[in-house]
Formats: structure tokens, sequence, C-alpha cells
């Protein structure tokens, strides 16, 4: 009796390490889809139409299904400065795991016309 207490508590905590490893590797695709669309957006020339090409190329290729489908982000130009913002939520995997929410936001500054 012991033992199936103990493997099912295991089980359990290896699914919540499971779901931190997701949240994080969510977090560091989103940030990185941020990043490559403000850098877009900042060349000499470029601006906010350039950053959400890149942002929405980005996203694309690393997420999908209901994280995908949560995300909302764009771009935003403020004179010298473009940033991207996302906001999405990871669902939580078991009825005892919660959604975790995310809102995620990268900058940068235009580079001066030649």
């Amino acid at each position: 009796m012991q033992f199936v207490m103990a493997a099912g508590l295991a089980m359990v905590m290896v699914v919540g390490l499971m779901q931190v490893i997701a949240y994080q590797y969510t977090r560091g695709a989103v940030m990185t889809a941020l990043e490559r669309g403000v850098r877009a957006g900042t060349v000499a020339g470029a601006g906010g139409a350039e950053c959400e090409s890149a942002l929405a190329d980005s996203l694309a290729g690393v997420l999908g299904g209901a994280v995908g489908e949560s995300l909302s982000a764009m771009c935003e130009e403020a004179g010298e400065v473009i940033a991207a913002r996302a906001a999405g939520t990871l669902p939580g995997w078991t009825a005892l795991s919660p959604a975790i929410d995310f809102d995620l936001e990268a900058r940068a500054t235009r580079e001066p016309e030649p």
C-alpha cells in the first residue's frame, strides 16, 4: 500500500515538473519571437509592419494548439521605440494544476537613418 501511494505521489510531482518545463519553453519561445519582431522593426527604413510580420512568422513556427490559440501578440511604434507584446495562457494538464498566464514585452530603439 505504501509503495502505491509513493508511486502515485512521485507521478504527480513528475507531471508538475514537466508542466513547469513546458511553461519555461513557452515563455522562451514567445520572448524570442518578440525579440525577433522588434529587431526586424528597428532596422533603418522598417517599422511596425515588419515587426508584425517577423513576430507572426516566429510564433507560427513554434507554438500551436491551445497555447497558440490563446496567444495575442502585437507591435507598437512610439517615436524611436518599437515594442512588441504578447499575452496568453498555458492550460493546466490535470484538474489539480492551474493554468499559467503570461504577459511578455520586448522593446528596441530604432536605428538612425543613414
